[in-house]
């Protein structure tokens, strides 16, 4: 599945859907000069424990790693832990 990420900063949000447009989930983050802080992660409840949440996750910081160059900091607790099953995206929080 393809997921298209969208920048929503009047919400201080970035969003998912699929390639039909249907929502997948959002986060919700928080931001200060070169810092953006993910506070809270939301997938329809019908669409969780099926992998999506990882899927948006994934989606969201590969957006951030090309289209940010701010220090990302996961604080939202599924955030946290899909970070660290995934160490290669652990370079976003260093930079």
């Amino acid at each position: 599945m393809s997921l298209t990420v969208t920048h929503e900063p009047d919400a201080d949000r970035y969003v998912v859907h699929d390639d039909a447009g249907a929502l997948q989930g959002f986060i919700v983050y928080d931001a200060s000069p070169g810092q953006l802080r993910l506070i809270h992660a939301e997938v329809p409840p019908f669409l969780r424990n099926k992998g999506v949440g990882g899927e948006m996750v994934q989606a969201i910081l590969d957006h951030l790693r090309t289209e940010s160059t701010d220090r990302i900091v996961p604080s939202c607790p599924f955030v946290v832990m899909w970070m660290r099953r995934h160490p290669e995206y652990a370079d976003l929080t260093t930079r």
